[in-house]
């Protein structure tokens, strides 16, 4: 049954996948993005004068978008040619921050990212890493976030990157990991005095103590085991990680294990697009 579902959908797309891609930047600014556009060259160049940097960026980080694409564009084209090379990879990346589809987005973090001149690089391989996840793609997230810590290892980045880490692997069904990522995040807030993070950090892993709810996503179950293998081997294929597990006299292919229902259903989602048919049950803490 798992195989014939899979069969009928076309390899060449992912449903639902579109809709995560529409809202992932938007998500990641904070605050609706919609009906904010780049302006073509032309447009830049016919801007007004270009408003200074810093003003420019604590508008975006308060959440006041409007005109904020067009100013960028306006100084990129009036004063990026001579400016310092720093100033421009910080326009960079406050115009990857406004732009609403995710290959621009993610293209221009990535490179502003493997610039590596910059203090900004800490915060596009972070940003980076966020869109990742947001798309439903951790173990790219993951890469980036072990780049980050690589290229940047004294920023503020690199310590928010241990909480981040950590929902990598939460997403996937690590739950062990996550855990260790989860109080690794929370040491590190607490030596550098990062009370953010460090709240974070605590609160996930209160999750990870013993005794909590638990939850597992089963995809099929076969009175054998060679179909369940079958069945494990096609989701290996697919990047997803599962084993077998025999129960009641049946051989169940199972993914994961999650305190949060939440992060279950995300991994859900994604086999479901996939191609696969997930179902959330409680397990044994």
């Amino acid at each position: 049954m798992t195989r014939s579902r899979r069969n009928r959908r076309s390899r060449g797309g992912r449903p639902g996948h579109g809709s995560r891609r529409a809202w992932a930047p938007a998500l990641l600014a904070g605050a609706s993005l919609w009906g904010l556009s780049v302006p073509s060259p032309a447009q830049a160049a016919q801007a007004a004068t270009p408003v200074d940097l810093d003003h420019l960026e604590a508008r975006i980080e308060a959440g006041r978008f409007e005109g904020a694409a067009e100013a960028i564009e306006g100084w990129l084209a009036a004063v990026g040619r001579n400016a310092a090379r720093g100033d421009v990879v910080r326009a960079r990346y406050l115009r990857a921050r406004l732009l609403t589809d995710p290959d621009s987005a993610r293209a221009e973090l990535l490179s502003v990212a493997m610039d590596g001149g910059s203090r900004y690089g800490s915060r596009a391989w972070l940003r980076l890493a966020q869109l990742d996840l947001a798309l439903g793609e951790p173990s790219r997230a993951a890469a980036d976030l072990e780049r980050l810590r690589a290229d940047h290892p004294r920023s503020a980045e690199a310590v928010a990157s241990w909480y981040w880490t950590a929902r990598t692997f939460e997403d996937r069904g690590f739950l062990d990991r996550a855990c260790e990522a989860w109080q690794r995040g929370a040491a590190e807030g607490r030596r550098v005095g990062a009370a953010s993070i460090t709240l974070l950090a605590e609160a996930s892993a209160r999750g990870c103590a013993p005794g909590g709810p638990r939850f597992a996503i089963q995809v099929a179950a076969f009175s054998r085991r060679d179909p369940a293998e079958e069945v494990r081997g096609q989701l290996e294929a697919a990047g997803f990680f599962s084993r077998v597990v025999e129960q009641d006299g049946f051989h169940r292919v199972r993914l994961g294990r999650f305190a949060r229902r939440e992060a279950a259903e995300s991994l859900a989602r994604r086999l479901l697009d996939a191609g696969f048919e997930p179902a959330i049950i409680p397990v044994v803490s």
